[in-house]
């Protein structure tokens, strides 16, 4: 109880890494150029949207959601990819660190149609992968519906495995979950010691 409590209050007192946090870099996917950066309350309007594009209609997640995570920098991240050019948001991945079981869980990854397909949600889930591993975490989880063959199978392209299936677990269609999970090594510094995140504002 008071190792939970202990590993708790450290987190609380010393949030994500300053390079984790805040950053901005340029990045190259199969040959496109795209700027990587996190997301501010400026962005959510055009995230939902997104969200919605991608969903056929639907909105997974309201509003309010992405405004409370967001105001949560301690242990959530939210990092976006837009397309230089024309600025346009072509996807986003959250993630939340649980310190006390060592765990990064990814609670949403939307990448824009037009942009599907392009490698980009690959890209973000290495990227949320490689943080996880730099700041000593073990564990990446997630859920998927179960008919979504084509994100199962790209999660375990990457390491993830099935953990189990949680019935009815979406309130919408009532339809099964599969609990993804990879264990990772162990996380990987520069000879300093220093996180090696660049950043090229």
């Amino acid at each position: 109880m008071w190792r939970k409590f202990r590993n708790w209050f450290t987190w609380i007192s010393r949030p994500l890494p300053e390079q984790v946090r805040n950053f901005r870099q340029m990045i190259t996917v199969r040959g496109r150029s795209f700027e990587l950066r996190p997301a501010s309350r400026d962005d959510i309007a055009e995230m939902v949207l997104v969200e919605r594009w991608a969903y056929e209609g639907e909105e997974p997640w309201a509003e309010g959601v992405f405004y409370d995570l967001l105001s949560q920098p301690h242990n959530s991240l939210f990092v976006l990819i837009r397309e230089p050019e024309t600025n346009s948001l072509a996807g986003y991945i959250i993630a939340s660190f649980r310190p006390g079981i060592k765990d990064v869980h990814i609670s949403n990854i939307t990448i824009a149609p037009d942009w599907q397909k392009r490698g980009l949600g690959t890209f973000l889930l290495t990227y949320i992968m490689t943080v996880a591993q730099q700041i000593n975490f073990n564990r990446v989880s997630l859920e998927v519906r179960v008919s979504n063959v084509g994100a199962v199978a790209l999660y375990e392209r990457l390491g993830f495995q099935i953990v189990r299936t949680r019935a009815k677990y979406y309130d919408d269609t009532g339809e099964d979950a599969y609990d993804m999970a990879q264990m990772l090594g162990d996380g990987t510094k520069d000879d300093d010691g220093q996180l090696s995140f660049k950043d090229n504002r």
